[in-house]
């Protein structure tokens, strides 16, 4: 980035509202039609793609939050100007920095220091979200994606997993308590037991209540999805990393369980679409997901990994999948590879627990001590000393730099 390396004390003596007021400044300006006409944004731009990931230079991280949110309002589709699509697509720094610094951003936002953290992330995840969908539409950008290097995807990837399984997990899970809440609401005897207040709020509370949970959280996992499917059709190298492999295989295999296993009558709806549930479009884009990075799986690694799966894995659930995609006109091509996908998996599975018989019982010293599996590559951590599978501290490291045995720093260039 062209900034210095450190922050000037001119700099980090100016008062953060200064930025904060230019920057609503900016977004109250952006919702007027025609408001910013005539106005040279460039400077802004530069300023904002400069220090939107640059924490040593502007520390609160809802700060530079809201340089994303004046970055959506300029998308071209929104804005409804085409003048601000050059902000995007003919501007030099921003086809250089500005996907590399979005995903920093999206990486950085899960620690705020604020007791809102948890919540707040979302939302500023969503906003960075949609900007990153605009921006894989416009092909120099993709192709800044494309260059980036591997474990700045990882990061990326990995918190966009975190929040792909809590989202859809919490939204599957209060569709199934508004059935229950409404099944309850039809018999008297049973509302009878519900709490004090919650009856004197009247049932519609509960109901509205839950819905709008529903929607909020079933449209980002929905966006979060999307991002995972359409990253995955061109990028498939860090899917298939060693530390993130089974990760992902594990999120798939789990989604694939909720939607075609036998919980899914239990989700049925009248009125799936007011939920923002499209448990039909969210199959497909899963699917994707699958043949996407079988196709880029060169070293036939995934089928073993969507196979090592104990929590969700289940050979039946691929053919129960190819039945509901034909019945819903899925592609032909697209169906065949996934099921040719899911018999390799069900062959590495065999062949897993051949090995398994032929190893017999391990002995501990060659278990990886943190998920007790055959380590494949240990190294000695620096501070503990404690011998770890790579993958599996690589994996730990995505999100947490600490060692886990006694919460010293630590990275991955540190391991030996």
């Amino acid at each position: 980035m062209p900034l210095p390396t450190a922050c000037p004390m001119e700099f980090a003596t100016m008062p953060e509202h200064f930025v904060e007021d230019a920057m609503e400044l900016l977004i109250f300006a952006s919702r007027i039609p025609k408001a910013l006409d005539g106005v040279v944004l460039e400077e802004f731009m530069n300023f904002i793609i400069m220090f939107m990931a640059s924490p040593d230079f502007i520390k609160n991280p809802y700060l530079r939050a809201k340089m994303v949110e004046v970055l959506n309002c300029w998308m071209p589709r929104r804005s409804g100007s085409s003048a601000t699509a050059t902000l995007f697509e003919g501007h030099q720094l921003s086809l250089e920095y500005l996907v590399r610094n979005l995903l920093k951003l999206y990486v950085d936002i899960e620690f705020t220091g604020s007791h809102t953290q948890f919540y707040d992330k979302f939302n500023i995840r969503h906003n960075i979200a949609e900007l990153l969908e605009y921006l894989w539409q416009v092909p120099s950008h993709r192709n800044a994606w494309r260059q980036r290097r591997k474990g700045c995807l990882s990061e990326f990837l990995n918190f966009l997993i975190n929040d792909s399984i809590y989202l859809l997990d919490e939204s599957l899970n209060k569709i199934l308590e508004l059935k229950e809440l409404e099944a309850e609401m039809s018999n008297k005897v049973e509302w009878e037991r519900r709490p004090v207040q919650e009856r004197q709020r009247g049932p519609g509370y509960s109901i509205l209540k839950k819905m709008s949970i529903i929607r909020i959280d079933m449209k980002l996992a929905n966006e979060d999805v999307s991002m995972l499917a359409f990253t995955s059709e061109q990028i498939t190298a860090p899917f298939l990393l060693p530390e993130m492999v089974e990760r992902v295989a594990s999120m798939l295999n789990y989604f694939l369980l909720q939607l075609v296993g036998p919980q899914r009558k239990s989700l049925s709806l009248k009125d799936p679409e007011k939920y923002e549930f499209r448990p039909k479009h969210l199959l497909k884009q899963i699917v994707h997901v699958y043949v996407h990075l079988a196709r880029g799986d060169k070293n036939s690694i995934f089928p073993a990994a969507i196979s090592k799966d104990g929590r969700s894995y289940n050979d039946q659930l691929f053919s129960a999948a190819a039945e509901v995609l034909h019945r819903i006109g899925e592609d032909g091509r697209i169906i065949q590879e996934f099921v040719q996908l899911g018999a390799k998996a069900k062959v590495a599975a065999s062949e897993a627990m051949d090995t398994e018989a032929i190893l017999g019982e391990i002995p501990d010293e060659f278990l990886d001590p943190i998920q007790y599996t055959l380590m494949k590559d240990p190294v000695i951590l620096p501070s503990s000393r404690i011998t770890v599978d790579r993958p599996v501290i690589q994996r730990h490291l995505l999100s947490d730099s600490t060692d886990p045995f006694n919460r010293s720093h630590l990275t991955v260039d540190m391991d030996s």
